[in-house]
């Protein structure tokens, strides 16, 4: 056996560094390389590493159709340092129809969620196959509420080394919307729903989701006052902040962009404007990064969602209905050209991690 030949730290001290797809075939190499990958020790180790060097990348793909089909299909494409895009492989889904909520650290939310009925939310690291299905949540809905809404969002807590799914109820009185929200988080050390008795001082949500940054989740709110805001909710101390937003004229929309909350005015098909929060928390730091203005892309969509920048920083990582780069100098986009791709998706992207790994009650599909 190797290890009989090489020093347990010294293979401690490689494997790390290896894809994740090679660990998991190493598994089989011995019990000792078995018990290794395994430890809590070693994901979080390799997870580290991944994120450090933004390395072992990959973008998950879930088909997406105008008239769904029984079933959509999910597909793994390697994205490599100098940005190109290898083959898009199809991948065992373990959840058939569900959405992507959002995505962490090699790990992906889905969730299945159909009106009036009970939601579904499943915890899914694609790289190694397993997953967490959480426990369905009660609603503590007020006798006098006719109807119901849902906001999800998943993040990581750094302060306490857990991954967190938030639940918004929102509740209505016939048409009018109540002025009382049940916040609920799901810990997956913990393995259990908590409600927060705090109630949000916002009058109505406007974000469809989260945005998970910092150890918090964020959305577009409206204030008793009529003013549009940033709630934050920060995942340690549990309590709300408000942020103050740039100015925009069109439909503001929020994300995540270079490790930055990202604002974006969306004016209709005229233009949209992107702007960075440079530092976290700091309202002034807002800078307007760049527009996309009419006729910069060929085709009309409302709205863009900025994945990711290029290794140059010159570019942008688009997402429509499928990938397009936009050059931040000549203002124009490029789609990505790929014959292996789906024709219609949303993406996910992901960097190399054992996660759930050596976890409990979490579904392995072999």
């Amino acid at each position: 056996m190797m290890s009989h030949y090489v020093p347990l730290e010294l293979i401690n001290s490689i494997l790390p560094r290896l894809p994740v797809k090679s660990l998991i075939r190493f598994l089989c190499v011995s019990k000792e390389w078995s018990a290794l990958i395994n430890s809590s020790n070693f994901i979080k180790k390799q997870l580290n590493h991944s994120i450090e060097t933004n390395s072992d990348r990959t973008l998950i793909l879930k088909e997406t159709y105008i008239n769904p089909p029984l079933q959509s299909r999910f597909f793994s494409v390697p994205y490599f340092d100098n940005d190109q895009f290898g083959k898009a492989v199809q991948i065992y889904q373990p959840l058939h129809n569900w959405d992507i909520l959002d995505f962490c650290h090699g790990l992906v939310c889905l969730l299945y969620y159909k009106y009036k009925e009970k939601e579904d939310i499943a915890i899914w690291n694609p790289l190694i196959r397993k997953y967490r299905k959480l426990p369905r949540e009660p609603i503590g809905e007020p006798e006098s509420s006719y109807n119901s809404f849902f906001r999800f969002g998943f993040g990581y807590d750094p302060s306490n080394d857990d991954y967190k799914v938030v639940r918004i109820a929102e509740f209505y009185e016939g048409p009018v919307l109540m002025d009382f929200f049940e916040v609920k988080v799901y810990s997956l050390k913990s393995q259990c729903w908590k409600k927060i008795e705090k109630q949000l001082p916002i009058k109505e949500i406007w974000s469809m989701q989260s945005v998970s940054l910092n150890g918090a989740f964020h959305w577009i709110v409206e204030q008793d006052d009529g003013l549009k805001s940033i709630l934050a909710f920060d995942l340690a101390s549990e309590k709300f902040r408000l942020y103050r937003k740039p100015l925009n004229e069109g439909v503001p929309i929020l994300d995540v962009l270079g490790g930055c909350l990202c604002f974006i005015d969306v004016v209709d098909e005229t233009y949209s404007d992107f702007w960075l929060m440079k530092e976290y928390g700091d309202e002034s730091s807002w800078t307007r990064i760049y527009k996309i203005e009419a006729g910069a892309v060929p085709w009309n969509i409302d709205y863009f969602k900025p994945l990711l920048f290029s290794k140059n920083g010159k570019k942008v990582l688009m997402e429509d209905v499928s990938l397009f780069w936009y050059d931040l100098e000549k203002k124009r986009g490029k789609k990505v050209k790929n014959q292996s791709f789906p024709k219609r998706f949303k993406t996910a992207t992901c960097i190399g991690s054992l996660l759930l790994l050596d976890g409990n009650n979490v579904i392995d599909p072999k």
